[in-house]
């Protein structure tokens, strides 16, 4: 029995369309997955600098400043729009040592997304 080549060809091409969808896929994954991590990294980064800006504020007056309060951009806005809040909270501060840690905060999270240790010599 012979087989027409159309068919075969139709067979071959189904093949192929179901390779290249699956392709497809896996892309489309990756990219979002990409997407993901680069907000993350993103929110990590100036995290870390907004940290960073409120423990330079800490050691050079050994005075807790008040909290910082941010959007999704990281501009700053006002404490009911906040996605991102920067908190100082002293940690066991001593006559001769101020301890505090400076914590970031996603909204409705209780997990800090990043946290730095701050001393400063009283002396």
């Amino acid at each position: 029995m012979r087989t027409s080549k159309s068919a075969v060809f139709l067979f071959e091409l189904m093949i192929i369309i179901l390779v290249f969808t699956l392709a497809a896929a896996i892309c489309t994954q990756i990219f979002a997955r990409s997407y993901t991590m680069s907000q993350e990294s993103r929110a990590l980064t100036m995290g870390s600098i907004n940290a960073q800006t409120v423990a330079e504020q800490f050691k050079a007056t050994g005075e807790a400043p008040d909290d910082l309060y941010f959007d999704k951009d990281w501009e700053p806005v006002s404490a009911g729009d906040a996605y991102y809040t920067v908190k100082l909270a002293d940690k066991g501060s001593t006559a001769e040592m101020k301890s505090a840690d400076v914590e970031i905060y996603k909204s409705g999270e209780n997990d800090s997304i990043y946290t730095l240790h701050v001393k400063r010599f009283e002396g």
